[in-house]
């Protein structure tokens, strides 16, 4: 009688274990191809030289106007 017990217990241990191997091995399968189809593509940023430096611009504007200041 326990040997039978012991045995539907394995049984069912085995079978749930299979069970969740599948479906993280389905679900694994299924994040890399959603990771493979969309890679990210690699995008430049032009950057426009009129803004490239804002401090330098910030500080000619306030030497000109100290300049208008001295005049």
């Amino acid at each position: 009688m326990k040997v039978n017990i012991i045995r539907t217990t394995l049984g069912v241990l085995i079978l749930i274990l299979a069970l969740l191997l599948s479906l993280w091995m389905r679900k694994k399968k299924a994040l890399r191809s959603t990771t493979e189809a969309h890679e990210p593509e690699e995008i430049e940023l032009d950057s426009d030289p009129e803004y490239e430096n804002d401090s330098h611009t910030a500080a000619q504007t306030e030497d000109t106007e100290e300049q208008e200041d001295m005049v």
